[in-house]
């Protein structure tokens, strides 16, 4: 439910890993587009009799309300005996701290937005989520599907002996993304005497607002343009405020980080956390700016094997944790439902 051909952006991620993995394991038709074009499109692609012969159907949600048309095809695809998985990926227009304003559009998004999504769900076999929390709060009872992010195959980046940067990838939009504490901890590492700067990727428009640090570096790109800020930088930084809706969301990005080899530090949300412990590749600290201090500090003076060992842990998670994996996954469920 997004156009995939403006780029790879925090929302097309996901869905553009997982197109490319299913293309290695199946053969596969792709509808996609904001609502209105991807309806004409899905009117066209029913019309040819094409979907009458589809062995599966894997859809993934956008954060915006689903259309009419598209809970009608899935209905009479289903109706044909055509399995149908559905991957619900957030839930924003719930929680305040992501969808603020009072304007009546937004109002009736967020009153619909439950009932709606209750609909496409009554089209599917089976409904995925990325967390047990986001599963919840969308009124799923009993034991959720999970398929949570996957991460990109790791790359291997040396690390310059000096390498002083954190990086830091994706937006500073809204207050509970932590550019407060950031950039607060990041001075007391500095009043410390400790050079470091950050490295901030980010879209046009998502970036932290101006006038800028010394210490502060904007770059655009994703892919390999991150990879070759790599050697500069010895840590990855996830600085997000503990709020209802970051305890239980799956941050992508936190996944694409496993992939760069580099330690992770990250606030201590529910499900960020998790996924750093378990795979032991970096630090969880509280979400103060003493706290992400300290765990700056602590990574800007650690021993180059200390870092490697973060850094190794990380590659392993990664690779655990493939899109492939996931796309495989999908396929199963999809069989298993037939």
């Amino acid at each position: 439910m997004y156009p995939l051909d403006r780029g790879v952006w925090g929302a097309t991620a996901r869905i553009t890993h997982m197109r490319d993995e299913l293309r290695t394991l199946v053969d596969l038709d792709v509808v996609s587009g904001w609502r209105l074009p991807r309806a004409v499109t899905l009117v066209r692609y029913a019309a040819s009799r094409r979907p009458f012969g589809l062995a599966g159907i894997y859809v993934e949600a956008s954060t915006t309300l689903p259309g009419p048309m598209d809970i009608a095809f899935l209905a009479l695809t289903r109706a044909r005996g055509i399995p149908v998985l559905t991957y619900l990926r957030d839930a924003q227009p719930l929680f305040a701290e992501y969808y603020r304003g009072g304007s009546f559009k937004r109002r009736l998004s967020r009153a619909l937005f439950r009932p709606v999504f209750a609909a496409l769900a009554a089209t599917s076999d089976r409904v995925a989520y990325p967390s047990r929390g986001l599963a919840a709060a969308f009124g799923e009872r009993g034991e959720p599907l999970l398929i949570p992010p996957g991460a990109p195959e790791p790359v291997r980046v040396p690390r310059s002996a000096d390498a002083d940067q954190l990086l830091f990838v994706g937006g500073m939009r809204f207050p509970v993304h932590g550019l407060d504490i950031l950039y607060n901890a990041i001075e007391q590492v500095r009043s410390d005497g400790i050079s470091i700067g950050l490295t901030c990727v980010s879209r046009p428009g998502e970036e932290p607002k101006p006038p800028y640090p010394s210490w502060f570096r904007l770059a655009r790109g994703s892919g390999s343009k991150i990879h070759a800020l790599l050697p500069e930088v010895f840590a990855t930084v996830q600085p997000r405020h503990r709020s209802p809706y970051n305890d239980l969301g799956v941050p992508v990005k936190v996944m694409e980080y496993l992939s760069y080899g580099r330690p992770l530090l990250v606030t201590d949300c529910t499900e960020t956390a998790a996924i750093v412990r378990h795979a032991r590749a970096g630090m969880v600290v509280k979400d103060t700016a003493d706290d992400l201090a300290r765990g700056i500090r602590e990574l800007a003076t650690a021993t180059p094997a200390a870092l490697d060992t973060y850094s190794d842990a990380a590659t392993r998670a990664a690779r655990e944790q493939s899109w492939h994996a996931r796309a495989q996954h999908v396929v199963e469920i999809l069989e298993a439902a037939r």
